[in-house]
């Protein structure tokens, strides 16, 4: 009997030894589930500077995330999030789905560059495609043997942001508003979605407001005043970007 107490003993130890770990690291783990996952469907590198999550509370913040620029294109990042909060259900935290309240981001920057081939939001779009088959639901690797977490997110906005139109060429650089973003119950219909299945909606939803706000600058404008201070193989440049939006 005595052996038998000292063995539950142990093991009492260990399981709250392995839960200590999970709650003490959990900022940690979040942040590389964010920065891996978003890096695997963007196809590019995806940074979090830094998580805080309280369970007790149902809340969370995430600073400093930014989705860099496919090779090819000069202005250091595509997108950078403002500050983003979070709310969770805390009945749901050691369950699978697992329920988030809300989140918002506030501020949100998106620089849309264009280049010889297209713009650096079309070319992490194409990643976000192929990532997820072309069909809007990104392909999956649990580890064998474990399931996969997934999410149900009652609201997720960005509101507050900017969007940066940038050309390759003299004067070709502007600003607007970003049209603000609501998107509700993902992972609803399905059972939860999966951390690369929320990336792939924010990134598209970005990318399609991203758009909208670039139309809303006058593109033409733009590229008409960077006509003026360009010239000869310049020149055919202005009428390449041009192209690309139909103008």
């Amino acid at each position: 009997m005595k052996k038998l107490l000292i063995g539950v003993a142990v093991l009492l130890v260990l399981i709250a030894g392995a839960v200590f770990f999970l709650f003490s690291n959990l900022d940690s783990l979040v942040k590389t589930a964010i920065e891996e996952a978003g890096s695997k469907v963007a196809g590019v590198k995806v940074s979090v500077a830094s998580v805080k999550i309280s369970l007790t509370e149902g809340k969370g913040t995430i600073s400093g995330l930014t989705v860099a620029n496919p090779k090819g294109f000069k202005t250091p990042n595509a997108v950078s999030l403002g500050a983003i909060t979070v709310g969770i259900d805390t009945g749901s935290v050691t369950k699978n789905p697992v329920i988030v309240k809300e989140i918002t981001v506030t501020q949100p920057q998106v620089t849309y560059e264009m280049g010889d081939g297209g713009s650096n939001i079309d070319a992490i779009q194409k990643n976000v495609q192929a990532a997820t088959g072309g069909g809007g639901s990104a392909k999956s690797e649990p580890a064998k043997g474990a399931e996969e977490t997934k999410l149900i997110i009652d609201l997720l906005q960005l509101t507050g942001g900017q969007m940066t139109l940038a050309t390759p060429l003299p004067g070709g650089t502007a600003s607007a508003p970003l049209p603000d973003i609501k998107l509700t119950g993902i992972g609803r219909s399905g059972g939860g979605a999966s951390a690369a299945e929320v990336a792939s909606k924010v990134l598209s939803a970005i990318s399609q407001a991203a758009m909208k706000a670039a139309s809303n600058i006058g593109v033409g404008k733009v590229l008409d005043s960077a006509t003026e201070a360009a010239t000869g193989a310049s020149k055919g440049g202005v009428d390449a970007v041009k192209g690309l939006f139909g103008k």
